[in-house]
């Protein structure tokens, strides 16, 4: 087999940022409703998977997919 490691074969690595964006309303002393706004990878980077490691595999070595690109999501929160 070798004298290479397992992890022979690695990606280029994640840059990954989130952020949340919230306001909170307050309705009574124990009762508030929270606004909410997030997004995921918010610069959308390209976040590539590792390459293929299986030798007998015609896409070894080869980067075939990526992970989800920005994704934004709202809420409303009624905390009580």
């Amino acid at each position: 087999m070798g004298n290479c490691n397992g992890a022979f074969f690695h990606g280029p690595g994640i840059n990954n940022f989130d952020m949340a964006l919230l306001k909170n309303f307050k309705i009574r002393e124990s009762k508030a409703l929270q606004s909410r706004v997030e997004a995921f990878n918010i610069w959308n980077h390209a976040q590539f998977d590792s390459p293929d490691g299986n030798i007998d595999s015609t896409a070894f070595g080869l980067v075939t997919s990526t992970n989800a690109p920005r994704i934004l999501q709202m809420a409303l929160r009624f905390m009580f």
